[in-house]
């Protein structure tokens, strides 16, 4: 639409400008026959000849004030165009997080979507943070978001209580735009000078799927092209593995936009990790028990370890040992060379403000992670 406005405005300008040179030609063409004329009347002209002077005059004064009207709308133009460059874009809009009514469910399933509803309409929507250290130092490098909602009374409601209820009754999306919108909000108050920091945002192949919200998913992307750095998008990898191809094509737009994805709830070491990173994904999380129960396995464990590594170095893509929770696990895990952890030992998950309100000072953020 508004190419064919600008078409339209610029065929009027076209036409306007040929038509004030029109005008110009002829009153030029009239005067060359009005000085003829003069010159044969010896410069003593008739009446005639002065109305046609004055026509003359006329139709120049009206070409000159059609190139003014032409240049005036034309910086008009300018004007609105300018104008329109800092109004706030439709598409810096979060996608919308109404939740519709459900029909076709179950009493219990009609019950959880409810408070739901009720938490996302009264904005008891909470961003908690857990973060992800390097290993050896612990130092939070990285922190995966996490959304709660609250009851009326202030209780939490446990994701266990409707994230089931809210797949069932295909909802699941009005979840994940949460975690995008207050992880966003989240970047957006660590700000520049912790552009180090990434946040991992769960999300759910129904969401890539759903063409609507997909939609306004890409734009509100777009309007954030500057995060495409700092936001991961995580799935599992049983999800991975079912995903349908109109996903798969919709990840990799979203893998244009310059995000990366990760994978957790591996089982296994041998997976194809060059067609995970041929779609973008950078990161992969293993279980700490996983990893420990295949390194006590002896030579042979080990050896799949070192393959498992080998493979992920070979793609680019970062390991992270996560569910770690005791101190005991640390000697193990260590001579594994692994580069990043994550889990209660680390820091446990927590509002958001209790880690961005000291991330000026990296000393009180490390303490703050030890102490959970």
């Amino acid at each position: 639409m508004g190419m064919k406005v600008r078409g339209a405005n610029m065929n009027l300008r076209q036409k306007s400008s040929r038509y004030c040179a029109a005008v110009l030609f002829a009153a030029g063409a009239a005067g060359a026959f009005l000085l003829m004329a003069a010159i044969r009347a010896n410069f003593k002209p008739d009446l005639e000849i002065w109305l046609a002077a004055a026509l003359v005059v006329t139709l120049i004064l009206h070409a000159r004030a059609g190139f003014a009207l032409s240049r005036a709308q034309q910086e008009i133009e300018l004007l609105r165009n300018l104008v329109n460059r800092f109004r706030p874009s439709p598409a810096k809009t979060p996608p919308s997080l109404e939740f519709e009514p459900v029909s076709s469910i179950d009493e219990a399933d009609a019950k959880a979507l409810n408070c739901v509803k009720s938490a996302i309409e009264n904005d008891r929507v909470d961003l908690y943070l857990q973060p992800i250290v390097s290993l050896p130092q612990r130092k939070m490098r990285c922190f995966e978001a996490f959304s709660r909602l609250r009851h009326e009374d202030g209780g939490v409601i446990k994701p266990a209580d409707y994230i089931d209820a809210a797949e069932r009754a295909n909802r699941i999306g009005v979840i994940d735009n949460m975690i995008l919108l207050r992880s966003v909000q989240a970047l957006r108050q660590l700000g520049p000078q912790s552009a180090h920091y990434r946040i991992f945002c769960n999300i759910s192949p129904a969401t890539i799927y759903d063409v609507d919200f997909f939609t306004r998913f890409t734009d509100y992307l777009d309007a954030n092209e500057d995060l495409a750095q700092r936001l991961v998008f995580e799935f599992t990898y049983p999800a991975v593995e079912m995903m349908h191809d109109r996903v798969k094509k919709n990840l990799r737009l979203v893998a244009d936009r310059g995000f990366s994805f990760s994978v957790d709830h591996i089982r296994r070491f041998d997976l194809n990790w060059t067609a995970l990173r041929e779609q973008n994904f950078r990161y992969v999380k293993a279980s700490g028990a996983l990893l420990l129960s295949e390194s006590c396995k002896g030579d042979v464990g080990q050896a799949r370890i070192r393959a498992f590594k080998k493979a992920l170095a070979e793609n680019e893509i970062d390991l992270i040992v996560e569910k770690v929770e005791y101190e005991e696990q640390m000697p193990e895990i260590l001579k594994l060379g692994i580069d990043y952890g994550q889990g209660a030992l680390f820091g446990a998950p927590r509002i958001a403000s209790d880690y961005l309100f000291v991330e000026s000072s990296a000393a009180n953020v490390t303490e703050l992670a030890a102490a959970s």
